[in-house]
């Protein structure tokens, strides 16, 4: 596990996930097997946001396109993901491994001082983490309190949970996760209803992500089918939706995807005032953690070009030394990228440490990493994890996980 810059030996990691509070943070390209890649789509609706020279019909209507492509990408597969659909079943069992895996090493932890407390930070909108975990029955704090309509609150986080034993008063802390969604999720819902503080309500149907959908169906020949992200081009899409006629159904396709409580790629857009304060709380929540003495934070999937996030992350790597930040390049490739978006110069501390694929792996996946740097560390399972994971999340015929 090593890298030409800074050496991340097993033994180096090791003293790591024993001693250091853990944070993660997971971008889209952890579950990209399942949802796809983006492409460039952020500088496509900026750069339609920014083309006055053609008339606002022919914006809306290949802004529509992009976001039509991003909602069949991205957000429409969280249905089958809730519905344990085949498709779905990898990604939820790359997940679960993660999970699994953190768990056994928070419960082998030595260090007494340190909770038992993963923070996993991710700008995915997906609901991933929340179904592999809850199938898993992993302690995963996701915000929402209240069974018969979950609300969402902040307070939660950070909280920690113990368990008694029967026979003796026995109290031991259990592995809890706190999972940060840095940008909104599909499964949140605005509410009026004065008694949600942060007018956030959970969306168990997916309702908002079924009302584009529809929304989807009656405007879908108007707009311009994108298949590829890597054809996402603001001035090509321009261009062709400068020869359509206005979209019938294009305002109420708009008025249904603006609901959704996400945070829109091309730049920090928000619907409604309770987004950005529970954004910039979020983001707060996030430096603090990386401000932390003795924090580290491993980074899969994120590709840096989120310049709020990366000028905030090498902010915390110049100002605490003993932050580490731990990230897995997907592809040698993507490491030479980082060492553009993160000059080396910027970070006097040299806390950054790459890991890259190594001669057996093609592309270090989620898979992979967990196999190659945390299941080595983490104590033997016992046979009744392992069969928890296949009986969670095995189809009928699908691959066994070795």
């Amino acid at each position: 596990m090593s890298d030409h810059h800074h050496h991340l030996t097993l033994d180096r990691l090791r003293a790591i996930l024993q001693d250091a509070h853990l944070n993660f943070l997971i971008g889209a390209g952890a579950p990209s097997a399942y949802f796809a890649l983006l492409g460039d789509v952020e500088n496509a609706l900026t750069s339609i946001d920014q083309a006055e020279h053609f008339g606002a019909t022919t914006r809306a209507v290949a802004r529509a396109s992009v976001q039509a492509y991003f909602f069949d990408s991205v957000i429409a597969p969280n249905v089958q993901l809730l519905a344990h659909d085949q498709r779905a079943l990898p990604v939820l069992r790359s997940y679960a491994e993660l999970g699994r895996t953190l768990n056994r090493i928070l419960i082998s932890r030595r260090n007494s001082l340190l909770s038992k407390k993963v923070n996993l930070f991710t700008t995915n909108v997906d609901l991933v983490f929340e179904v592999a975990f809850e199938r898993l029955g992993i302690d995963l704090i996701d915000g929402f309190t209240g069974r018969l309509s979950p609300v969402y609150d902040l307070g939660l986080f950070g909280s920690l949970h113990f368990r008694t034993g029967i026979r003796y008063e026995h109290h031991s802390e259990a592995p809890t996760f706190d999972l940060y969604k840095l940008h909104g999720s599909v499964g949140w819902q605005f509410t009026s209803d004065p008694v949600v503080p942060s007018g956030i309500a959970f969306d168990r149907g997916l309702s908002d992500v079924s009302e584009v959908a529809s929304r989807l169906v009656e405007l879908r020949d108007g707009l311009i089918t994108i298949t590829k992200p890597a054809e996402v081009h603001a001035a090509e899409l321009l261009e062709e939706a400068d020869g359509l006629d206005q979209a019938p159904n294009l305002t109420a396709f708009t008025a249904a995807y603006d609901r959704l409580v996400i945070v829109n790629p091309e730049t920090q857009k928000f619907a409604m005032t309770v987004l950005t304060e529970t954004y910039y709380e979020l983001i707060r929540r996030f430096a603090n953690a990386l401000e932390r003495e003795n924090s580290v934070l491993f980074v899969h999937g994120f590709s840096f070009r989120d310049e709020h996030l990366r000028k905030l992350m090498i902010r915390a790597a110049r100002a605490n030394p003993t932050l580490q930040l731990v990230v897995f390049c997907f592809s040698a490739t993507d490491r030479d990228a980082y060492d553009e978006l993160i000059p080396e110069v910027q970070v006097p501390n040299g806390n950054i440490s790459y890991v890259l694929p190594q001669d057996g792996d093609d592309r270090l996946d989620l898979d992979t990493v967990v196999k190659r740097c945390f299941a080595p560390l983490a104590s033997a399972p016992s046979p009744a994890s392992d069969q928890r994971v296949e009986q969670a999340f095995d189809a009928p015929g699908s691959e066994p996980l070795d």
